[in-house]
């Protein structure tokens, strides 16, 4: 039985197209004008009649409409009104498709991977070592779209450069941390009616985790506290 991707890859035209996978088209080099709209008005038509493979299909458009480069004026809001897609969501996976071709896309990798790394960096070699990154951490693309933020943040001097691997460490701390607050309150129930005997015993099996909480309130709220200003005068 074939996948919704496969489908979406049967129902492509053949003119035009040298390669097709989940992650983009490849266009023939100077493809008529025409043949170029119609592929563009094809693909949205499947993105309006397909419930799912979105990425895919963003992808697919995206790659189409860089493809025209300049062509086409106010096509993009045309596209995302045929597509049933953000404006938005088109432009920037244009940008995207126009950063990293479809032979540089790492197949182990989501759309949503490449969108996070084409839009956030330019430079090729920039672009390939973040993919790299991202296909041999196997990051999930919240955690690539963490490092990337860092990472752009520390060059642009806003946070302080780490290394990879203390960021690393860093996000696998905070997963944990996600996953004790999930069960915390899913427990509820049954916390909240200890004794205070077994309070006091919760309190100090968890010093370790006390001694954190209260070491980072006390760098939020030096963060968020303004420097007072000198008034006095000279």
């Amino acid at each position: 039985m074939q996948t919704e991707v496969e489908q979406l890859l049967a129902a492509l035209p053949t003119a035009g197209i040298t390669h097709a996978t989940r992650l983009g088209l490849a266009l023939a080099p100077r493809m008529e004008n025409e043949d170029w709209r119609q592929l563009v008005a094809h693909v949205a038509s499947l993105a309006r009649t397909t419930t799912g493979a979105r990425q895919t299909l963003t992808a697919w458009l995206g790659d189409a409409l860089a493809y025209g480069g300049g062509r086409g004026r106010g096509l993009i809001t045309e596209c995302a009104e045929a597509a049933g897609l953000d404006a938005g969501t088109l432009r920037n996976a244009k940008m995207v498709c126009t950063r990293i071709p479809v032979s540089c896309r790492h197949d182990a990798l989501s759309w949503t991977h490449h969108c996070e790394v084409g839009l956030a960096f330019s430079d090729h070699a920039e672009i390939e070592r973040w993919l790299v990154v991202a296909e041999t951490e196997h990051l999930s693309t919240s955690a690539l779209r963490s490092r990337v933020r860092l990472h752009v943040a520390a060059r642009r001097g806003l946070a302080p450069t780490r290394s990879a691997a203390s960021s690393v460490a860093a996000f696998r701390l905070m997963r944990e941390l996600r996953a004790v607050g999930r069960s915390l309150a899913r427990e509820r129930h049954s916390w909240q009616r200890w004794s205070p005997g077994a309070a006091q015993l919760a309190l100090t099996e968890l010093r370790s985790i006390t001694i954190f909480i209260d070491k980072v309130r006390s760098r939020a709220l030096a963060a968020s506290t303004p420097i007072p200003r000198d008034l006095s005068v000279n």
